[in-house]
């Protein structure tokens, strides 16, 4: 038997490559312990646990959710097997039907050849990979096989949970100004069943693909925009006609301006977040929380200010109306409803709400994942007279540039920024500094 690989336990949730990392057997003891481990640690009532657990549609899903229901059931539990469904479903579930504890297997963005385990408690706290990995050495312990003690139901809820969008968003006062909008989903399956039927209800002209396609095939089916949704569906990015994405905090500054009629004012923003949105967000009353990055995070910064609205810049949009958390069709739903209400098309839109100059974000993966440390202190160093705040990496402002520096929780090794400022000579100066730090290390 090997043992479980200490590297996929992450910050959020379990992540690492299949079959090396992540495989049945993993799955098969995750599911045979963890139930034990929660109720131990309090973190889970002591009585007949009803769990429900789900998969998004990469071809391992199958036979990895196989493999953790046959471990659940090991256990005195009742089992609810979803099927292929998006983590924002999950937490739909989990809420309605009061499962004390949700699983999905997912990769979330990453490509197909990873996959992970996001787990869920009833008030939608992620059970964090590192907090996990305390516990490794009673997942690596030989397991006992015996007879199944549990109980497996397998259920569809996607109309349920399609209608309860369709409620929730009330996009139906829109219907009729959103035919006429021509408009290309990028998704996987989980994502696809749900909008199948949302595109039926609203008579909504939805063209759909399962990958990225380039640009020129975007200006051929002459689309109005583009939404694309990763595996697990809770995050949504946005393209123009050209196939151009507009940055996640412009769409943040759509949402504000939608529900700047709304209470209570409150609005949890990450640290990578422009000061355009900002702004926005202040002219209209709101008061402005700050949470670092990261699902885990934010739901918590929502449900603890009872906030409207949160929004990522990675492009992951928390809601009120939403159980505190993310959902990407959720906030598409939502997109549109701005939409339809506005005369100009999404990208002169973009423009309006977007001041200065603003760049997408940039990767660098550092040779030396040890020397990140000192990235950081030299670059803290060298711009020591701005305003500086370490919450969640490295943000650094001034009256004529903002950056946000942080190690991605993701992908070990990688360092993302931010950036922007009033002009391209200063942004190009201020990206010139933080460039030749990271790269001379």
């Amino acid at each position: 038997m090997e043992t479980i690989s200490q590297k996929i336990f992450l910050t959020y949730d379990i992540r690492g490559r299949y079959p090396k990392e992540i495989n049945g057997d993993v799955l098969w003891r995750l599911g045979y312990n963890l139930p034990l481990i929660l109720q131990k640690q309090k973190k889970l009532p002591h009585r007949r646990l009803k769990i429900v657990v789900g998969r998004d549609s990469r071809p391992s899903g199958a036979v990895l959710i196989k493999n953790l229901i046959q471990g659940l059931l090991q256990n005195n539990v009742e089992v609810v097997d979803a099927g292929v469904i998006t983590a924002p479903m999950l937490y739909f579930l989990i809420k309605k039907h009061h499962f004390d504890l949700g699983f999905i297997i997912t990769g979330s963005h990453l490509s197909e050849n990873y996959t992970g385990l996001k787990i869920y408690t009833q008030e939608l706290n992620a059970i964090s990979g590192n907090w996990l990995l305390q516990f490794i050495d009673i997942l690596n312990r030989p397991a006992t096989v015996g007879l199944t003690k549990g109980k497996l139901v397998r259920k569809n809820f996607l109309n349920d949970y399609s209608q309860f969008l369709l409620q929730k968003t009330q996009i139906e006062k829109k219907q009729k100004a959103l035919q006429q909008k021509n408009i290309l989903v990028c998704c996987p399956k989980a994502s696809q069943l749900i909008l199948e039927i949302v595109k039926k209800e609203l008579k909504l002209n939805l063209q759909f693909v399962h990958r990225p396609i380039p640009k020129r095939l975007i200006r051929e089916r002459k689309c109005d925009f583009v939404v694309q949704f990763d595996s697990d569906g809770d995050r949504m990015h946005v393209f123009n006609q050209k196939g151009e994405q507009i940055l996640g905090d412009v769409i943040g500054a759509f949402f504000v301006e939608l529900m700047k009629n709304k209470t209570p004012k409150k609005t949890i923003v990450d640290y990578r977040c422009g000061r355009f949105l900002i702004n926005l967000a202040r002219h209209y009353h709101f008061r402005i929380i700050y949470s670092p990055a990261g699902h885990g995070f934010f739901k918590q910064a929502m449900r603890k200010n009872k906030a409207l609205l949160g929004i990522e810049k990675s492009g992951h949009y928390y809601w009120k109306d939403f159980f505190f958390a993310d959902s990407g069709i959720f906030s598409f739903l939502m997109l549109l409803k701005f939409l339809a209400s506005e005369k100009e098309n999404i990208d002169e839109l973009a423009r309006q709400f977007m001041k200065g100059v603003v760049l997408p974000e940039i990767n660098f993966k550092v040779k030396n994942p040890n020397q990140i440390g000192k990235i950081f202190q030299k670059i803290e160093k060298i711009f020591a007279k701005a305003k500086i705040n370490k919450s969640d990496g490295l943000t650094v402002w001034s009256k004529d540039f903002k950056f946000n520096l942080r190690a991605s929780q993701t992908e070990p090794g990688t360092l993302r920024l931010n950036i922007e400022a009033i002009n391209e000579t200063v942004l190009q100066e201020t990206l010139s500094i933080i460039k030749k730090i990271i790269n001379n290390q």
